[in-house]
């Protein structure tokens, strides 16, 4: 495992409330040097550490995060543990070894438009854009964020199959993130590029083993210290 490197999947969310800035500090106090976290956008365009389109799972507020602007969000209470993402950027300063993995997430670029969110999302990163990798499942807003002057970006493929590899050669991501469901389970060596892989959700270190022999660098995990052992 000592081969390995690891991403905190939205913080140290195994012990931690997700996408909160508590959950990336504990994940860096536990060893990590990257993180992973969520972006949606509210009502009025302001970037927050979100994974849902409401907040009711992680938040117990059952409430659309497209219905609330960014003065409503600081007046709710039960939403004091939502950061917007130029504070993230500020804490991520203060931990300058640490490379950060910011997922935009579909349902704001559905509401609110690809190359709005892609450029708010890339101004509200640029304080410490150096440290930020721009990732997403859409493969437009890869490209988007490349033409942004985004320096580093990554592509959840959705699919192991001759259309995501085509996808794959023409985006060029610095990384590919994969679900390890989504993989051929016959052993076989993954697409080689200038990429490097990143498989989530690994919880087991003899799963994080076989996914290494197939040419993974990087897993990525909730279970922060488990897979850092």
């Amino acid at each position: 495992m000592n081969t390995v490197k690891v991403v905190a999947h939205r913080g140290y969310a195994a012990k931690y409330l997700e996408n909160t800035l508590e959950a990336l500090s504990e994940a860096v106090k536990a060893g990590a040097t990257m993180v992973e976290f969520d972006v949606q956008f509210t009502k009025d365009l302001t970037p927050i550490m979100l994974h849902d389109d409401n907040f009711k799972r992680t938040m117990g507020l059952d409430l659309s995060v497209f219905e609330i602007t960014q003065r409503e969000l600081k007046g709710k209470l039960e939403l004091k543990q939502i950061s917007e993402i130029e504070e993230v950027m500020v804490w991520l300063k203060t931990n300058p070894g640490v490379k950060a993995f910011v997922e935009l997430k579909q349902e704001s670029i559905d509401v609110h438009g690809l190359e709005v969110c892609v450029k708010a999302l890339r101004e509200s990163c640029d304080s410490a854009l150096d440290q930020c990798v721009f990732i997403s499942f859409n493969p437009d807003s890869v490209k988007t964020a490349q033409e942004c002057g985004v320096m580093e970006t990554g592509w959840v493929v959705l699919s192991y199959d001759e259309a995501g590899a085509k996808i794959s050669k023409e985006l060029s991501p610095d990384y590919l993130f994969g679900d390890e469901g989504i993989l051929p389970n016959d052993g076989s060596r993954l697409w080689e590029g200038g990429w490097e892989w990143v498989i989530y959700e690994v919880t087991s270190r003899e799963v994080a083993s076989r996914l290494i022999a197939r040419g993974v660098k990087i897993i990525e995990s909730k279970e922060v210290e488990k897979m850092l052992s």
